[in-house]
């Protein structure tokens, strides 16, 4: 009985995603990007005598940045640091070895539904309901070398849900379907790894430059 109903669960989970070229999604209700992004982040891409590399710090300033993870006990949250891999030259590929993050409940995001085109690299969150204001967060991933010495990087800030509610793993966390993946810096900015970047995300204002 109990193996009935937890294939009966995971059926149900699997009705509630869709998936479209790019990525498996999951139905969210549409909000503002202000309940969900961060106030500020940077990143810095680089690398060392072991591999090349990514650390993230992401910053909420208020409660109200949080509203929607607080509202939704099945929240996740993925900062994605995106490759440029068009013509062949990211400067990252895919994470491998060491990573760490003091996000709520973190993992390594699969690279299942990805654009060979884009690389991303991410560390996320399978519980972003107990990410707090007031604090810095980071994640750090070791990756692969693409194809080329440098890149260009977007940063992307993205919600979603674990189907079903009970699984913490890499492959039940699924982006939203609306209002899901704000490009916090995107390919237009010009960042070009390796090097690093700083955002604000309205707040006030929504801007991005090297630091």
């Amino acid at each position: 009985m109990q193996k009935f109903i937890s294939v009966f669960l995971v059926l149900i989970g699997l009705m509630l995603i869709s998936v479209n070229s790019n990525a498996a999604t999951v139905s969210c209700n549409a909000i503002a990007s202000t309940e969900y992004v961060p106030s500020k982040g940077y990143v810095d891409i680089g690398a060392d005598s072991v591999s090349r590399y990514v650390i993230q710090h992401m910053y909420w300033r208020t409660a109200s940045r949080l509203s929607w993870f607080k509202s939704e006990s099945t929240s996740t949250y993925e900062p994605d640091a995106i490759f440029y891999n068009y013509d062949g030259s990211a400067y990252g590929n895919a994470p491998i070895g060491y990573w760490t993050s003091d996000l709520p409940s973190p993992y390594v995001d699969t690279q299942a539904f990805d654009s060979a085109s884009e690389k991303a690299v991410t560390i996320g969150s399978a519980n972003a309901y107990f990410i707090n204001a007031g604090r810095f967060y980071m994640t750090v991933t070791r990756m692969t070398a693409g194809g080329g010495n440098s890149s260009l990087v977007k940063l992307s800030s993205q919600r979603g849900r674990r189907v079903p509610g009970g699984c913490y793993s890499t492959n039940c966390s699924f982006g939203c379907s609306s209002n899901s993946n704000y490009f916090t810096v995107p390919f237009q900015s010009g960042y070009t790894a390796p090097s690093g970047r700083v955002y604000w995300w309205q707040d006030p204002n929504t801007t991005n430059q090297p630091w």
